[in-house]
Formats: C-alpha cells, structure tokens, sequence
C-alpha cells in the first residue's frame, strides 16, 4: 500500500511540475497575442468570450488573463463591460484540464513523449522561436502523465479495507465532502487544480463522483473567497473585475449545488450509469456547468452585477490615491503580463512630473495638490521598482528577464527624476524676503524644466523619431549653459544669502534633470520601448 500511495504522491507532483512550466513557457506568449488580439474585437461580447475561452485553454490560468484585462481596462483601451466576457471565457477554458482526466489518452500521452524527445534532441528547446511551444508541450505531457498516474495507483488503492473505511466516512455527508474540498484549495491554490486531482481520483474509485463533485464546489467557493481577499491590494478597476470572477465562483456554486444533490433522487439509475460510465467526465461536466451556467446568468443580470460591484469596490480617496492604478501583486504570478502593466504604471507616473510646480508657476494648480502628487508619484514608483524586481526574479524566459532589466532602468530614472524636480519645484516655492533676482532665476529654472517635461512627456506619450530628436537636442550639450549658469549664481551681488543657496542647489537639480531625462531618451527607441538590450543607446 506504501508503493501505491508513493505512486499518487508522485503522480501529483509530476502534475504540479507541469503546471508551473506550462505557466513559464505558454503564458507568456498567449499574454502577449491575448493583448493584440482584445484591441480587434472590442463590442462583440460572443467575440470576447470566444478569446477568453481560447486564452483560458492555453494558459490555463484566469489569473493571467483578468491581469491583462485589468490593464487594457485600466489603460481605457476597454471598458470594464467588455472585459466581463473575456474573464468569463477564461473560467470556461479552465475546464479542459479536467476533462483531459477522463478520457483514455495513453497512447497520445507516450506518443507525445516520443516526440518531446526528438524536439529536445534536435535542439528546438534552445530556439527562440520554438522554445516555448515545446517546453510547454512537454510540460502538457507531464501534466497528463502525472494524472494518469494518480488514476492508475487509485484503481489499485480502493481494494485496501482501511481506505474504504475512510471513503465511507468521507460519503456519510455531502457538507463533509464539501469541506475537505474548500480545505484543499489553499493547499492546491486553484480550484481547477483540485477539480482535476479529484476527477483522478474519481475515475480510480478513491472517491464517489458525488463525493468528488461536492469536493469540487467547495473548492470553487474557497477560491471565490481567496480571489476576493486579494482583490484588496489593488486598483478599483482590478478590484472589479476581480469580484466579478468570485461572483462567477460563487453563482456557478450555488447553481451547481443542487443539482448536484437532486440528480442522485430525480434521476437515480441514469445518474448511476452515467457515473458508472465515466466518473471523471461526470467530475468534469460539474466543473464545466459551474462556469458556463455563471455566465449565463450574469448576462442576464449584468447592469445590476456591475452596479453591485462598483460599490463594493470604492475605496477612501487616500486608498485610490497611493494605489498604483495597473500592477498589483496578483500581476506577478503572469511575468509577460506584469511587465506591460508595470510599463503603464510607469508611463502614468511620468505624466505627474509636471503638476510638480503646481504653485509655482502662473496658472499652475494649487501647493498642497502638488504636494500630494508628488507624495503619489513617490509612493507608487517605489511600489513599481519593488514589483519589477520581484518580477525579475519570477521570470524564467531569458528574453523576458531582459526586457523586465531594461524597463528597471528606466524605471530608477524616472524615479531619480522625481526626486530632482520635487526638489526643484520646492526650492522655487515663492518665499518671504526672497531677492527678487534670485526669484527671476528661479523661476526661469521652472519654466525651463518645465517645458522639457512637456516634451519628454509628449515623447513616452506618443513617441516617434522627430519627438527622440527633439528631445535630445534639446537635452545634449547644455554643460556651457549650465556652467554660465552656476557662474552667474556665484558672482551674484545679492545679501540674501539663503537665496543665493536655494539658487545653487536648484541649479544641481535642473541639471541632474535635464541629465536624466537625455539618459532616458537615449536608452529607449525611437518608438519609446524599454524592451532594448542592455546597452544599447547608451
């Protein structure tokens, strides 16, 4: 009995082995073609929910896909209504990995086998075209003989009189059943991962497809639960969303259980041979209803859903305020997705440089607004450079790293950029018994800096190769104007001693700036893109 249960212990860890490389090798690229794809089919909601069906089958992963909506969503390159449907198919597509349980796949499984040998043999695991296809191929491989084996072991398992004392405990009672279940998927992290271990262990008969289905719901309650406990940390729009999956866990659980509990009594020896039949499909056509039957639903109700949601997802201004608007630390677990999103993030941080010298500048808005966005812009570039490095390390696709390296650096400059001109914008700040040279200068500093902002901002807003040689004209060879500069604050013949200071160390800040920002541009294309090898442009 130790060899069977070491078998299923294996197959289990086989499975999960799978899981995480189809999720390095595949999601990445599905990420990338689902946020191509989105742009072509906004409007048409049959459309959206067949890409997010597709999205789902390859990635196998909601998570993936609700983080490239919550960033085209949050980007206003799609409403929150069409993102709904995208999600939705998603959770469909998810179903397929259970399915895979129940159908005899033995000699596709060793075929495929065969042929991940001659791939890796060939050397098309080290192309980079076709690296990622195969590693995810064999990763599906693993998958499917990891479950196999579950199966087969369970078959030899049931025959042993003290697992079926504990089966026959476990079938006293549906809630039981419900909560070993909900308990699972903390373990298991997915409720698609449950499902498709328990439809395993249905079809050895370790457990009764009842049994296995109430498993099923309860799993996809606890995950409902746990999607919305995440869904804390994270903008009003990714919150949405995220309480629209765990409204659809949760319908889909709620229609799914009774159903479950009525067939047995309406329907008593149609249901016996069907589970008779195929346990593992019966497991598997549950976890197929709960999704589709939650969809359905909700399009029926979806004013009303949306509604509910956005109030349940309004935060305090201080929350939206220093919460960044598109990553969020469910985003890590999708490296390709989390990049683009971190991109956004950094791109929207940029756009505040301005709204600095608000209070400073004629028609500039008020201090205190100034002082907050630069509170936010601070806080939320920490928060991205600290998501870019854990991202850094989550990425295992070479190619990824490197583009995550670059948009690091670009990243810290950005963040040296809003220290420099919040300094810069401080200095100038119009101050009592300030000399009214020293003001002029000042404010020729913040005008200055401020019309190279505009520019730099016009350039990641919308960049081409006249705005990248605008800007680095304009940013190049200034060392003789700043030296004239620094020549006149010292030969000044003012006794405002403090402002003569202030007018020094604003100097050194509008020079670092103008240094930052040539950096920037010179390290980035003349599309704007951070995705550039390490030193390139320098």
């Amino acid at each position: 009995m130790s060899v069977i249960a070491l078998t299923i212990l294996a197959g289990i860890g086989q499975f999960f082995i799978g899981m995480k490389l189809l999720s390095a090798h595949l999601k990445e690229v599905a990420s990338e073609n689902l946020r191509r794809n989105i742009q072509r089919i906004i409007g048409h909601r049959w459309l959206t929910a067949l890409l997010g069906l597709g999205a789902g089958i390859l990635t196998q992963s909601t998570n993936a896909v609700t983080a490239a909506a919550t960033g085209l969503s949050t980007a206003n390159i799609i409403s929150i209504r069409q993102a709904l449907p995208l999600i939705a198919g998603a959770n469909i597509g998810t179903s397929l990995l259970v399915f895979l349980v129940s159908f005899n796949l033995n000699h596709i499984m060793l075929f495929g086998l065969a042929l991940c040998g001659v791939f890796y043999f060939s050397g098309l695991d080290q192309s980079k075209r076709w690296r990622g296809p195969v590693n995810a191929f064999f990763a599906l491989i693993l998958i499917m003989l990891g479950l196999d084996l579950v199966t087969s072991a369970a078959k030899e398992l049931r025959h042993y009189p003290e697992l079926q004392q504990i089966i026959g405990w476990a079938s006293n009672s549906p809630i039981t059943s419900f909560v070993i279940g909900a308990l699972l998927t903390p373990v298991l992290q997915t409720a698609k991962t449950v499902a498709a271990i328990v439809a395993a262990m249905a079809e050895g008969g370790m457990v009764m497809p009842l049994d296995a289905m109430m498993m099923v719901i309860g799993a996809n309650m606890t995950s409902a639960v746990n999607t919305i406990w995440i869904s804390s940390g994270v903008s009003v729009t990714g919150r949405i969303l995220a309480l629209y999956q765990s409204a659809l866990k949760i319908i889909g659980s709620l229609l799914a259980l009774p159903l479950v509990l009525a067939l047995p009594w309406l329907a008593p020896d149609a249901t016996s041979a069907f589970y008779g039949l195929n346990a593992a499909l019966a497991v598997a056509v549950a976890y197929l209803w709960m999704q589709l039957s939650a969809y359905l639903v909700s399009i029926v109700f979806e004013g009303w859903l949306i509604a509910f949601l956005e109030r349940k997802a309004k935060r305090t201004i201080d929350e939206e305020q220093f919460t960044p608007r598109f990553i969020s630390p469910d985003a890590l677990r999708e490296p390709a997705t989390g990049a683009t999103l971190a991109f956004y993030e950094h791109l929207d941080s940029l756009s505040m440089l301005p709204a600095h010298f608000g209070g400073v500048r004629e028609g500039g808005e008020g201090a205190d607004i100034a002082r907050r966005l630069s509170k936010r812009a601070r806080i939320i570039m920490g928060i991205t450079d600290q998501f870019l490095a854990e991202l850094s390390n989550n990425a295992q696709d070479p190619g990824l790293r490197q583009k995550i390296g670059s948009l690091q650096r670009l990243s810290g400059l950005g963040s040296e950029l809003q220290e420099q001109i919040a300094t810069l914008a401080d200095l100038a700040r119009p101050r009592s018994g300030r000399d009214d040279a020293i003001e002029m200068r000042l404010a020729s500093f913040v005008e200055s800096a401020h019309l190279t902002l505009e520019s730099f901002i016009d350039f990641t807003r919308e960049p081409d190769a006249l705005g990248r040689e605008t800007l680095v004209a304009l940013t190049s060879n200034r060392a003789d104007v700043i030296d004239g500069i620094r020549r006149a604050v010292m030969s000044g013949e003012s006794q405002d001693t403090v402002g003569h200071k202030e007018l020094f160390d604003a100097c050194l800040c509008f020079e670092r700036a103008i240094w930052l920002i040539n950096r920037y541009v010179m390290i980035s294309d003349e599309k704007g893109s951070p995705y550039r090898a390490e030193g390139e442009g320098a």
